[in-house]
């Protein structure tokens, strides 16, 4: 009986050692488990820095090089031409309302706006917020209109703590640079242009086109010299592909060339890639949009190489047209002609012509999705309402036509030749020279657009069967020998 029973309990035996073995393996497992995770713990958070320690980054992005290497500015929608001077102001105190408080969505509207337009943008750097201004500019002088409409002021002197503003710059520049790394979310268009304030000599006692007092700055040239330098720097730092303008000077009179002397004395082309002039109220006698003056002025401290801008070209009177319409859209083609052969490469027009009509500019609200329907569009792709929409009224006037030719034909281009010309420069300060008689040839790859005028020869090259067009675009089939030529300018190509 015993041995019945002793054999009955064997196979308990056989279960219980069987049951240890497999607690100790799943034991065994765990412990290995464990050991791994820590291992891996360890790895990743203390010999692995050089990984987590790479911000996200996005794909680069670059300007196409043909749009950026066109030279006339986009007005309203036209097509071809790309360039804007001030599609949006880069306001510090728009973007940093309180110190340490960055708020971009103001900014990043303007930019997703003008990148889902195709624009490729000059914006305007303003160094201002009362919140930095207040430490060291209490004075009322100071002040500034920036927005009439809602009674806003702004202090306009240097910045108090120019290190406070060379952070906010960096962070701006490295949010719309298109490097790839911390980016604005949705940017396609980067920023790679950048002018430092506008018109510091501009600093009070003058109104504008529209009765707004023009002060733009309050402070002496060695201020705005240290801002130059300081945004330049800063700029270069967080982006060297990136080009700085000064701010444009608001013309050649004398009163403008005393301010800006002491900045080009103190080494100011160490500081800006582009220079930067301004003409309102152009007329015949400035047909070179002082170009032949301001190169004067650069060479006078060696910087006469460097490239210009016109980054504000106004005819005639902003909000009226002129009394000799015909006369004033004559003007227009020889001085964006003779302007760009007396040496400037970018033109960027006031397109004053879009408000000479009532309701000639307006703001167009883009059609938004209905309620209920789904939303698939990106977020850049809802922001065409901060972009200006000319009435077409105004867009199927004459001038705007005389605009579209010349984006047609001259707004391409590697270089002119002149092959014969004439020009007197007026000997005020305000003035700068008259073109008489005008020949020259816009080249681009095997392409060639001849512009002329002036009573003379027609230039021997041009023969056989030729296109004539006159500054409406209008154009006619002839031969050679049956063009005569007068003051009105044409575009001519060879067939």
């Amino acid at each position: 009986m015993l041995n019945e029973v002793k054999s009955a309990e064997a196979p308990s035996e056989t279960r219980n050692e069987g049951g240890a073995t497999w607690l100790k393996v799943l034991i065994i497992i765990l412990v290995l488990a464990i050991l791994t995770g820590v291992g891996y713990f360890v790895w990743r958070n203390y010999f692995d820095q050089k990984e987590t320690a790479q911000p996200v980054t996005q794909e680069k992005l670059e300007l196409d090089p043909t749009k950026a290497a066109t030279h006339l500015s986009k007005v309203a929608d036209t097509e071809n031409a790309y360039w804007m001077r001030g599609g949006f102001d880069l306001f510090w105190n728009e973007a940093e309302p309180e110190k340490g408080e960055l708020d971009w969505s103001s900014t990043d509207k303007k930019v997703k706006a003008l990148n889902q337009n195709q624009v490729y943008v000059i914006p305007i750097v303003k160094p201002f917020a009362n919140w930095d201004q207040d430490t060291c500019h209490p004075e009322e002088k100071y002040e500034a209109d920036f927005d009439s409409q809602k009674g806003g002021k702004i202090k306009v002197g240097a910045p108090c703590d120019m290190t406070a503003y060379a952070e906010f710059l960096e962070k701006a520049i490295e949010r719309y640079d298109g490097d790839g790394v911390d980016d604005m979310p949705g940017l396609t268009i980067p920023v790679k242009y950048w002018e430092i304030m506008n018109e510091p000599s501009m600093q009070g006692g003058t109104t504008g086109g529209v009765g707004e007092e023009l002060k733009f700055f309050v402070g002496t040239s060695q201020e705005y010299f240290e801002i130059l330098k300081t945004s330049y720097e800063t700029i270069k730092k967080a982006d060297s592909e990136a080009k700085v303008l000064p701010a444009g000077m608001a013309g050649m009179q004398q009163s403008f060339q005393d301010f800006w002397k002491p900045i080009f004395a103190a080494g100011a082309g160490d500081y800006f890639d582009i220079a930067n002039i301004h003409t309102i109220n152009t007329d015949e006698k400035r047909e070179d949009l002082y170009i032949i003056k301001f190169k004067k002025f650069l060479a006078q401290y060696g910087l006469q190489d460097k490239p210009i801008f016109v980054t504000e070209l106004q005819y005639g009177k902003l909000t009226e047209p002129p009394e000799d319409l015909a006369g004033l859209e004559k003007l227009i083609v020889k001085s964006s002609v003779f302007g760009l052969v007396m040496g400037a490469d970018k033109l960027f027009y006031i397109e004053n012509w879009l408000f000479w009509q009532e309701g000639g500019f307006t703001v167009e609200d883009i059609e938004k999705p209905a309620e209920g329907e789904k939303q698939v569009e990106e977020e850049n792709d809802k922001e065409k309402e901060d972009i200006h929409k000319a009435s077409p009224e105004a867009l199927e006037g004459s001038t705007h036509k005389v605009y579209l030719n010349l984006v047609d034909k001259i707004n391409n281009f590697d270089k002119i030749e002149t092959i014969k010309e004439e020009y007197v420069e007026n000997p005020s300060d305000f003035d700068g020279a008259t073109c008489i008689m005008g020949q020259y040839k816009f080249i681009s790859g095997s392409n060639i657009v001849y512009v002329l005028w002036g009573e003379t020869e027609v230039p021997t090259e041009i023969t056989g069967k030729i296109k004539v067009t006159d500054i409406y675009g209008d154009s006619q089939q002839i031969q050679a020998e049956n063009l005569t030529l007068t003051d009105q300018p044409i575009f001519v190509e060879i067939l």
